[in-house]
């Protein structure tokens, strides 16, 4: 996900909630480091800007943003403030969040923010101008793609009522240890966890807490794994608890059918800037509106580079789609304003208006053919009601080039029929 501040970096990522679940943690080859002190071990500070501000109401403006958590004033990590005078939009508030965990094992390629979260390698600085990935890039893509899905659904199984945003991370966090991997938003930008859980209002970035889940939430699980020097990238929601009412079912369809549809239209020789006005034009027939102020981007090697995919309709020169391009679409979708408020804390980005949001996301590959997900559902994933009813493509999507639709195909077999 695309995690922002105001200069060239990108982002997302939101709120949740946090319970130590020791469990989960891998000792071996972790640590943590006290909270409340405001430090990371050493003497870097565990805040991402450096100015502070007074924490006013924040709207989403004309320019976009490009990094992983927009503008916003400094907080602690420690618990908030009952007294705070933050006008926040919606229900959901900041909890109390674990201590940040330090990747130590020396076998593990960490991404090079890891130690003091600023990242030094960028990506082109031309929007147009955009990497190609070599077939030894593309295999190592495609290894971190398949991972970072596996910890997603691995994840998503952990949704229920009563659990909380935090057991989800320490979950996020052993899985991708375990498998060799960095969470790629650990200390980005100095982000203090290993994924993002944004719920009901929270547009992205939601940093994991102790709020339990409640019956009725919706939660976007936004996972990065950083894998023998790539990154792959990918976000899906779950609803919490059974049997989720109409309107609930009508954002999340939508948001999905957008996306689809706009995946879709992916292939070499069309323009990027020609993503956005298909996901506008499939979202506002239901009343929804596109948030402008995050948007998706090219991976790889580095978190987030060119391609900028904007999801609303642009003349912006984001360059033509080649073949051996990798990036990421991910529409964050709003029941009412599409404008945002950035929390106290940096990072989560709620609606204005405190009316719900939903959000899906793939690191793709364009081929000579067509499209791959990389990131695409497996065998062992959940079939989720929106696939099951799409009217815009049924079953699990894993592309348009002919490979992806020989394996959607026999995996939609498997799933559609059992």
């Amino acid at each position: 996900m695309k995690m922002t501040k105001t200069t060239n970096f990108f982002c997302l990522l939101l709120l949740v909630s946090s319970k130590s679940s020791q469990s989960f943690f891998l000792p071996s080859k972790t640590t943590t480091i006290a909270r409340m002190t405001g430090k990371r071990s050493g003497s870097s500070e565990l805040f991402m800007n450096k100015k502070k501000k007074k924490p006013t109401k924040k709207k989403s403006g004309g320019a976009v943003g490009k990094g992983f958590g927009a503008t916003a004033p400094i907080a602690s990590l420690s618990s908030p403030s009952p007294l705070s005078m933050f006008p926040y939009a919606g229900s959901i508030r900041p909890g109390i969040q674990t201590p940040q965990k330090v990747v130590l094992d020396s076998s593990i390629a960490m991404p090079d923010y890891a130690l003091d979260g600023k990242p030094k390698k960028k990506g082109q600085i031309l929007p147009w101008i955009i990497e190609v990935k070599t077939p030894p890039e593309i295999e190592r893509m495609r290894a971190s793609g398949r991972l970072a899905r596996e910890v997603l659904d691995l994840a998503g199984r952990a949704v229920r009522p009563g659990v909380t945003t935090d057991e989800i991370d320490n979950i996020v966090h052993g899985a991708t240890i375990k498998a060799g991997a960095y969470p790629s938003p650990l200390n980005y930008h100095n982000f203090p966890k290993s994924c993002c859980t944004s719920l009901n209002e929270v547009i992205c970035h939601g940093i994991p807490d102790d709020r339990e889940l409640q019956e009725g939430d919706i939660i976007n699980i936004d996972i990065t794994v950083y894998l023998n020097g790539y990154h792959g990238d990918c976000s899906e929601m779950f609803y919490v608890g059974e049997n989720p009412d109409d309107k609930t079912k009508l954002l999340l369809q939508t948001t999905y059918d957008s996306w689809v549809s706009a995946m879709k239209f992916v292939r070499p020789g069309n323009d990027y800037n020609g993503i956005g006005g298909i996901i506008e034009d499939h979202i506002t027939k239901f009343g929804f509106s596109t948030v402008r102020q995050f948007c998706g981007h090219g991976i790889g090697s580095v978190f987030h580079t060119t391609p900028n995919i904007h999801h609303y309709r642009n003349n912006e020169n984001s360059g033509k789609m080649d073949v051996g391009h990798t990036f990421t679409i991910e529409p964050m979708i709003c029941e009412g304003s599409a404008k945002s408020i950035t929390w106290p804390d940096d990072w989560t980005a709620t609606t204005i208006d405190g009316k719900r949001s939903a959000q899906f996301e793939h690191t793709l590959l364009i081929t000579p053919d067509g499209v791959e997900a990389l990131t695409g559902k497996i065998e062992t994933s959940k079939l989720q009601f929106w696939e099951q009813d799409s009217e815009v493509h049924k079953g699990f999507w894993l592309g348009t080039s002919k490979a992806a639709k020989e394996r959607e195909a026999e995996i939609n077999r498997k799933v559609l029929e059992g």
